[in-house]
């Protein structure tokens, strides 16, 4: 249930824009920053397919997906169809507490393993001393990302600066999406139905014994009541953020969810085998 810090929803503090952006103006890894530059409408007009990893995906054939551009995060590289889907980028979440750390980089070296060869991995900066001291991802073209409470800008994606930091999984893959063009952007396994597990193992597409992380799922991974509310409240606002800014910024790029058991009711909806039809 914690990803990152429980970050608050979005705040319009002027004062919290002026000492985030004083805070990024002492970072010193900028050049991978300014690397994602070249990811911007790399995909111009283009479909995207955004796969979580929520119970639903079970219900869908995953292999129709084959030739697509699919884009992963977390234990979807547990899925059979992993090297039918042949995601183009893998997304993982910044370390975090209670995550034990050596079990979490045995995590990641366990994706670097299974994954395609292809497939490019896209991370926090905050974790790129701890990648690269661990050998982890060496034949892989990796991708950081910069997260801040409050993004820099509010109006448009701009991976080259700070962004929203998100609240779950699909919500750090979106805005790379957004930046690189796709008109149509398909959400499978974004579920966001974890409260119904409330104290108990968080249901996923896959049994909670293939999960390698420790307290990543299970009743470890909750706070109290009110925290996990204001949690889920705040993955909603998140989504919320991002669809007031394509109407405004980015009236051409549609989002449509595909799962067939979602609370993100604020997209419209379809399914996978109306999508692509055989």
């Amino acid at each position: 249930m914690k990803f990152a810090e429980l970050i608050p929803p979005i705040l319009e503090s002027p004062l919290l824009k002026l000492a985030e952006r004083i805070k990024f103006a002492k970072v010193r890894d900028k050049r991978e920053i300014r690397a994602n530059l070249k990811l911007k409408d790399s995909a111009k007009g283009k479909r995207a397919f955004m796969i979580a990893t929520g119970p639903s995906i079970k219900q869908e054939d995953l292999s129709v997906l084959a030739g697509e551009d699919c884009y992963t995060i977390s234990n979807f590289f547990l899925h059979e169809k992993l090297d039918i889907v042949n995601p183009r980028f893998h997304f993982f979440a910044p370390y975090h507490k209670p995550l034990i750390l050596e079990n979490y980089i045995a995590w990641l070296k366990k994706a670097d393993d299974v994954l395609p060869e292809s497939t490019e991995m896209v991370l926090c900066i905050k974790d790129r001393n701890l990648i690269e001291s661990s050998d982890l991802f060496t034949n892989r073209i990796v991708h950081y990302l910069h997260f801040s409470n409050s993004p820099y800008f509010s109006n448009k994606v701009d991976l080259t600066y700070p962004i929203l930091s998100p609240i779950t999984g699909p919500l750090m893959m979106l805005p790379v999406l957004i930046y690189m063009g796709y008109s149509q952007i398909y959400l499978i396994g974004c579920d966001h139905t974890v409260l119904r597990d409330f104290k108990k193992t968080i249901t996923h597409f896959y049994d909670k014994q293939s999960d390698m992380r420790q307290n990543a799922s299970d009743v470890n991974a909750w706070e109290d009541i009110i925290e996990s509310h204001r949690s889920s409240l705040a993955i909603f606002l998140q989504y919320q953020f991002y669809k007031k800014m394509l109407t405004k910024a980015y009236k051409n790029v549609e989002i449509i969810n595909l799962s067939s058991d979602s609370w993100l009711d604020m997209f419209q909806t379809n399914r996978l085998k109306d999508v692509i039809k055989k």
